[in-house]
């Protein structure tokens, strides 16, 4: 194996598969990235058994072969090399050498034959989304889903597709984020349920792409872009029914300043003991505040009134402040609607005035 390429490039494309390697202690092959020169490119795959990722890096392929270096140690190398001159990567029995003007180094080499094979989709149903889009929808429900592994149903995010949209649904079952995208492909209906770690990997990897393919099986998921491809297996389980904890019956609609609304839970974030993490908002439709403060006990206390458009009857009501922060981090809007029902009754809250189509649910703590 031998193949001439740029200090740029390679950085990119080791940096692009090297966050999976040593994700899976048990397979110390797995601590690696698999090199493979063919078809007048180098290829480049890193695998943790549930989510792998396939990357190409144009240069001057002069020899075909392959092997399997530490991805950690290559990475950091390379990273280190000037990026003037050419980087040749040359392998010699079991080592890799790594060489450009003034610097060489080498890498030992493990048998490829212990290398864990990627899966391949068949082609016949690949879906195209817009990269950008479907990235950023994930990104935004992403955090509401459940962080225990233990209920691997709700560790991940729904993705559905119909005729004329896309729809991506996240929950803990204390809170829920949902968007939908706009599709005008006529392509197949699907449905899966991507894991938590499959999903960081698709935003990382593609959140930039304008166009990105989807091929689905029944137990895993290809995505493939301009020379890169992630798979990943899917859940098998059945997505709970969330439609059923939107509300839709309120008391109370205020739209506020999503900045302005953020800053007052941050300020009084500070007092909020690292046992409780309850915050009470208390709307006023009339005087067009919402008036948020926290009872830190011993660390002290703080509210803050911020100014509402507001319709509706005076509601009181606890939430959990991380929830507030996260959901209102995560709004595509300037401003943001509030629908309060009562004391014990969800919150919703979604873009004002926007094309985006986006709700997040939050549970009210019982007082």
């Amino acid at each position: 194996m031998r193949f001439i390429g740029t200090q740029k490039n390679l950085v990119e494309g080791v940096s692009a598969v090297s966050a999976l390697a040593g994700r899976n202690p048990q397979l110390p092959i797995l601590q690696n990235v698999l090199l493979e020169v063919r078809d007048g490119v180098l290829n480049l795959t890193c695998t943790d058994l549930e989510v792998g990722a396939h990357v190409t890096v144009v240069g001057k392929a002069e020899k075909d072969g392959s092997g399997a270096v530490s991805a950690r140690q290559l990475l950091e190398y390379i990273q280190q090399l000037p990026g003037l001159e050419p980087v040749i990567l040359e392998l010699k029995k079991t080592s890799l050498m790594v060489s450009t003007k003034n610097f060489s180094a080498q890498f030992p080499v493990m048998a490829v034959d212990d290398f864990p094979i990627l899966p391949i989709p068949q082609d016949k149903d690949r879906v195209v989304v817009d990269g950008r889009l479907f990235c950023q929808s994930i990104s935004n429900t992403l955090f509401a889903a459940a962080k225990d592994e233990t209920r691997p149903e709700i560790h991940c995010v729904m993705v559905s597709g119909g005729e004329d949209e896309i729809r991506v649904v996240a929950t803990d079952s204390f809170r829920l984020a949902e968007q939908v995208l706009p599709w005008s492909k006529k392509n197949k209906e699907f449905n899966f349920l991507l894991p938590v770690n499959a999903a960081q990997e698709t935003v990382r990897l593609f959140g930039g792409k304008d166009e990105l393919g989807l091929l689905i099986e029944h137990n895993y998921i290809a995505f493939q872009s301009e020379g890169c491809n992630l798979s990943a297996r899917l859940i098998d389980g059945t997505y709970p029914n969330y439609q059923q904890i939107i509300p839709n019956k309120f008391n109370s609609n205020c739209v506020v300043d999503v900045e302005e609304f953020l800053r007052a839970l941050k300020v009084l974030s500070v007092f909020i003991p690292r046992e409780s993490r309850r915050v009470s908002l208390k709307v006023k439709p009339e005087k067009e505040i919402i008036n948020i403060r926290v009872e830190g006990g011993e660390s002290g206390s703080g509210e803050v009134d911020v100014g509402i458009e507001g319709t509706g009857k005076e509601v009181d009501v606890l939430f959990n402040i991380q929830y507030l922060l996260e959901g209102f981090q995560h709004i595509a809007s300037d401003r943001c609607e509030m629908l309060f029902g009562g004391a014990s009754d969800p919150l919703l809250i979604k873009p004002h005035n926007s094309l985006v189509k986006q709700l997040y649910v939050i549970m009210p703590i019982q007082a």
